[in-house]
């Protein structure tokens, strides 16, 4: 049988000894044991439910139904699974019993079969551990069949002409396998256990020579894993979660996970179905150390392919301990703190939040570590406490848990509603322990919550393009800083202006409004809690207290200010929050919201606005805290840059540039369309240009398919390409710019290098590139007017240490600064559509020692051979021990000879420098 292992036989020993089968048993596939007359030499369920058992013998009368006992994983007769009928020949008198059962038997069943009512000894032959196949095919002598099985699968091969006296062959060949044998006696079917072929292959099965049928094998890849994200890895203690991850290429069948101890004694079962290529988890909670080691065994029900995981140890734990990340944490009155519980042998701990004694108010909840990090997130909204609205008081993000939280004292008695005043800011004590009893008599650890008064800061503001995709999740706001957002009081209509609020006790009444109060995200939760809507500044109409005003202020005398109404997110509202650092980003589209008067902003030339952030007196507060952000919106536009004859003059060739300036935000997408008023050179160019931080824009276009003298016309276009924005200016094309650059091989010390000569037609920058055009900036010259240079010395950046290529780029200064400002601006003179170049070999040299060459000659003549020849020969060989220099002691013929050459080379020296 495929799919049961010896420890699954043994859950039946039991069920053999009240069989009471005392006799000798007789082996056979599947096994039996017999006590009658007749034994059982072969068991197999196959066919849908259909059982055989292949006898010795007769049983001399046919066995009636009710006489046979089955047994699925011992359990006797299942409802499910009766005997249905009994075949009318092979009824065991043929020396073999055919009979059918209600429904199929899954491989990973363990089969068990009792016949009574035999002749000779207790009148009762046993089979247990049948053989369950997955797949039958009948024997026709022509080959009809192919079948697709996972490896470990067993095959049942029926031939119902099998001949009692003298069985049928059978055989199994492919690259790996040859298998030839034959049908037991008194048996019809032949099983083969697939579990040694090899995947990806095709197997060919024959009886008596005749082809019945291609197998191909392929693997299931039934896989269990011990992963720490599931559980908590192999070595656990005991109170860790055991589990495991299992994984098949085949999905939706059941399967059996099976948890075993180390005495192969199974201690718990799940069923669940399996999904393909992705893990399933079976959860078996704690277990004990006294079983350890644990592994899991799981079958796959349809198939009886099977696997097992590692070994899992398992640990008594120490006393468990719980405490505080940081024994102090502060936030504001309204918003959210973060309280961090570290656990250490164990998964559970209780928090306290405040003392019903000292604080008048108290939170507690029971923790749970499901993730296994060590550690648990407590977030406790002081907005909201005192409500009895536990399900926001207190949460915890992520995989971990909470539960049994309850608030107590005085102040969540009184506090009937958000609009009531809430916690006083001041310190409230902490303690967590580790457990689940609610009574904390001795907690592990304690700490301070401090809650401080809540304030605005400052309101400033924010542009960006009329396209930008504020909230986008794949984009940090911060990241937007120099890109596509930029501080500006000055707003073009139809961008986007972005105020930043920095302002603390606003976080809890948004987490309230999404968590509890139905806002989908947390621009309606900003609608929600703070009162956005067109009325004057000192009404009071919403419960948390916040309120945002953005009002039109240049009215003139006698009038109100006009409020924008913005009540909800489909009026050009988006709001992005970081809470962390108590900032929100909140972003109109000036397109599409209106005044209270109706006005809007896009048909307004100059339009001033004030826009006020407040917390008011109220639940939040004893005090109103509020700053304002003063800003203006006007008509959109742009001005392109001409040159002194009034001109938009670009040269005929590559990389020519267009450039202006204008008041839409930065990071803008533009166009400049180019259009000729020649019909000798007819052409229309758009290319794009960004707005730069500055307002400035730049569109480079390649000219050098068209002739000197050509007139066209140019405009920019704006964001969507459709309308023009600045007035229609004149342009034409000249020759173009040209330029010459040669510079040699030469010796540096790192700092700088000399280029031999260079000419610009119109003025710029000569740059060096290391390695090669592409290459890095490595310095430039000054600026440079138009004419002819020779020996010109450029200051590298910063010292090369190191032979380089030096590349020579003549740049031109194309924003007309006179500062070198690639990339961007000032792109190099070009030549047949590539920049101008040339390049030299730099060998960078290290400085020589100075003075060297003049003393060594003065001094050494003079002062050498008045005191060497007197000193050396006597004092050496005495006054060498006292140098203070550690010496190692040497002796011996070879050691004296060498001091004696040293002494005469000395002398040969001395005696050739007086000769000098």
């Amino acid at each position: 049988m495929t799919g049961n292992s010896d420890k699954v036989r043994s859950l039946f020993l039991t069920a053999l000894m009240v069989f009471s089968v005392f006799a000798g048993t007789v082996a056979f596939s599947g096994g039996a044991a017999a006590a009658a007359n007749v034994s059982v030499e072969q068991a197999t369920e196959y066919d849908s439910g259909t059982v055989e058992l292949a006898l010795n013998g007769s049983t001399g009368s046919a066995v009636p139904r009710g006489n046979i006992d089955v047994y699925i994983d011992g359990n006797e007769n299942p409802g499910n699974y009766n005997v249905s009928s009994v075949d009318g020949t092979d009824d065991g008198t043929t020396g073999r019993l055919q009979f059918s059962l209600d429904q199929d038997v899954q491989p990973n069943r363990n089969l068990t079969v009792k016949v009574s009512g035999l002749t000779g000894g207790d009148n009762t032959v046993v089979a247990q551990d049948i053989d369950v196949t997955s797949e039958t095919i009948t024997a026709t002598q022509t080959n009809d069949t192919e079948l697709n099985a996972f490896r470990g699968e067993v095959i049942a091969i029926e031939n119902t002409s099998a001949d009692d006296s003298d069985g049928p062959s059978v055989e199994v060949e492919g690259d790996s396998v040859v298998l030839s044998d034959s049908y037991t006696d008194n048996s019809e079917v032949y099983t083969v256990d697939t579990s040694d072929f090899d995947t990806g292959e095709d197997y060919t099965i024959s009886v008596n020579n005749n082809e019945e049928a291609v197998v191909t094998i392929s693997d299931l890849s039934l896989e269990v894993n011990i992963d720490d994200d599931v559980g908590d890895g192999a070595n656990i203690d005991d109170t860790d979660t055991l589990a495991v991850n299992v994984s098949t290429n085949r999905g939706g069948e059941p399967a059996n996970a099976t948890l075993f101890n180390e005495d192969d004694d199974k201690v718990a079962t799940q069923i669940k179905n399996l999904q393909g290529n992705n893990n399933v988890v079976f959860d078996f909670g704690n277990q004990s150390a006294d079983d350890s080691p644990y592994y899991v065994s799981v079958t796959d029900n349809q198939t009886g392919v099977s696997a097992e995981s590692d070994q899992i140890n398992v640990s008594e734990s120490g006393e468990g301990d719980a405490s505080f990340e940081t024994s102090t944490v502060q936030d504001d009155i309204g918003d959210v703190a973060n309280i961090t519980v570290q656990v250490d042998n164990t998964e559970n701990a209780v928090i306290n939040v405040g003392s019903q004694n000292d604080d008048n108010y108290a939170i507690q909840g029971q923790l749970e570590d499901e993730n296994g990090d060590g550690e648990v997130t407590v977030q406790f909204n002081s907005y909201t406490a005192g409500t009895n609205n536990n399900n926001t008081v207190l949460t915890v993000p992520g995989d971990d848990d909470l539960d049994e939280v309850t608030e107590k004292g005085s102040f969540t008695d009184s506090r009937d509603s958000l609009e009531e005043d809430a916690l006083e800011p001041q310190s409230y004590s902490m303690n967590v322990t580790a457990g689940t009893s609610p009574d904390v008599t001795s907690p592990d650890t304690v700490g301070t919550l401090r809650l401080n008064e809540n304030s605005v800061e400052n309101v400033r503001t924010w542009v960006a393009p009329s396209d930008a995709d504020i909230d986008d999740d794949d984009i940090d706001v911060y990241d937007r800083i120099g890109e596509n957002l930029t501080q500006s009081d000055d707003i073009a209509a139809e961008d986007i202006v972005v105020h930043e609020i920095e302002a603390s006790g606003i976080e809890g009444a948004l987490e309230y409004e999404q968590e509890d109060n139905g806002s989908s995200d947390v621009t309606d939760a900003f609608v929600a809690a703070a009162d956005t809507t067109p009325d004057r500044i000192n009404d009071d109409r919403s419960t948390s207290g916040l309120k945002l005003y953005v009002n039109r202020t240049d009215v003139g005398a006698n009038a109100d200010a006009d409020p924008l109404n913005f009540t909800n997110s489909s009026s050009g509202l988006t709001v992005v929050d970081d809470p962390d650092n108590n900032t929100y980003f909140v972003a109109l589209d000036t397109s599409d919201v209106e005044f209270e008067s109706g006005n809007t902003i896009t048909g307004e030339e100059d339009t001033e606005i004030n826009a006020t952030f407040s917390v008011r007196e109220g639940p939040l507060s004893d005090d109103t805290s509020s700053d304002s952000a003063v800003y203006t919106t006007s008509e959109r536009n742009a001005e392109l840059d001409l040159d002194d004859d009034g001109f938009v003059t670009v040269g005929a060739a590559a990389g020519q540039t267009v450039s202006g300036d204008t008041n839409v935000a930065p990071g803008s997408e533009l166009e400049v369309e180019m259009e000729s008023e020649s019909e000798a050179n007819p052409f229309v160019e758009r290319p794009e240009a960004t707005v730069g931080p500055n307002g400035t824009y730049v569109a480079t276009e390649d000219f050098s398919d068209y002739s000197a003298g050509t007139n066209f016309t140019v405009q920019t276009l704006d964001v969507d390409g459709d309308s023009d924005f600045s007035d229609e200016e004149d342009g034409r094309i000249v020759e173009a710019d040209t330029a010459t650059v040669s510079i040699s091989d030469q010796e540096s010390d790192g700092s700088e290098v000399v280029v031999d000569s260079a000419q610009l037609s119109s003025g710029g920058f000569i740059a060096i590139h290391a390695g090669d055009a592409s290459g890095d900036v490595v310095g430039n010259s000054e600026y440079l007017e138009a004419g002819t240079y020779n020996d010109l010395t450029i200051t590298l950046d910063e010292p090369m240490d190191e032979n380089f290529t030096a590349v020579a780029m003549p740049h031109q200064d194309t924003n007309g600064n006179e500062a070198y400002d690639f990339p961007g601006d000032d792109g190099p003179y070009t030549q047949n559509g590539s920049a101008v170049t040339d390049s030299a070999n730099v060998t960078v040299s290290a400085e020589e020692p100075e003075d060297t060459p003049e003393d060594t000659p003065e001094d050494t003549p003079e002062d050498t051979p008045e005191d060497t020849p007197e000193d050396t020969p006597a004092d050496t060989p005495e006054d060498t021990p006292d140098t203070g220099t550690a010496t190692t002691e040497a002796e011996g013929p070879g050691f004296t000879a060498a001091i004696a050459l040293i002494a005469l080379v000395a002398a040969a020296l001395l005696a050739v420098r007086r000769d000098n």
